[in-house]
């Protein structure tokens, strides 16, 4: 990441309210039934916070890390309107290291850095629970995207392989213009 990407979703945050809207990525809501509430939990680009918000709800402790001020900001602020307690840390993921062995979930929509599959592998303790969904190589078709941001077929889920994967689908849904690959998995 740059200081033009963080420019861009500094901007792109301050033209709109709510720019992925406020309730959790359904993918997350979901797949709630999994989740217990107890431990640390990492968001990986966490935008305005709407997944940080929701999985402290649930107990967490919530960590949240974003390139962009204005996006923490705000989840910062929705964090206080509604009495909850949020970490945050304004970082290039590009260059960002997750903890080793500090998690029981990490998440992470919407953003693809290659880099942090290992991350995430050695950030999650043994049990602990990944929640991710992106954009794949269909998207492509939708979107001004460079392939770098996509994933190929199948990609997620073999970069997790070692995981009990415990939910995967990969859809393109042309009515919604939007291609993706999500996943649950638990790290044993």
């Amino acid at each position: 990441m740059s200081l033009k990407d963080k420019e861009k979703w500094n901007a792109k945050y301050e033209s709109t309210a709510d720019l992925a809207g406020r309730e959790p990525s359904q993918w997350l809501a979901d797949h709630v039934g999994l989740l217990d509430g107890r431990g640390k939990a990492l968001d990986i680009a966490m935008g305005e916070g709407r997944n940080t918000l929701f999985v402290a709800s649930l107990g967490y402790d919530a960590w949240g890390v974003d390139i962009a001020e204005v996006g923490i900001s705000r989840a910062e602020a929705l964090a206080r309107e509604n009495n909850l307690t949020i970490h945050t840390q304004i970082a290039d993921l590009d260059h960002y290291n997750i903890e080793e062995n500090a998690y029981d979930l990490i998440l992470c929509f919407y953003f693809l850095n290659r880099r942090l599959f290992e991350g995430i592998r050695k950030g999650l303790k043994t049990g602990g629970t990944l929640i991710f969904k992106t954009f794949t190589v269909d998207y492509l078709k939708y979107s001004g995207f460079k392939r770098e941001w996509v994933l190929e077929k199948n990609e997620l889920r073999e970069a997790f392989s070692d995981f009990k994967i415990l939910d995967y689908q990969e859809a393109d849904e042309p009515e919604n213009e939007i291609a993706y690959a999500a996943l649950v998995a638990r790290k044993e």
